[in-house]
């Protein structure tokens, strides 16, 4: 797996994070789904969000 690192100040100390609840991502034209949380990677260092991923990706698959 490749090592994450800050775009912004080079470190490599990463950490997660996740947004749930009224943050979750929901599937767009999709009734009466409750959608994903979101996982980020935050550099523990200056707090630049590295990336962000949904918890849940096959809930967002066109049927």
């Amino acid at each position: 797996m490749q090592e994450l690192r800050c775009t912004v100040c080079g470190s490599n100390k990463i950490g997660k994070g996740k947004l749930e609840g009224y943050a979750a991502l929901i599937p767009m034209g999709k009734i009466f789904t409750t959608g994903s949380a979101v996982i980020v990677d935050v550099c523990t260092e200056c707090g630049t969000i590295i990336r962000m991923k949904v918890e849940k990706p096959e809930k967002f698959k066109i049927q």
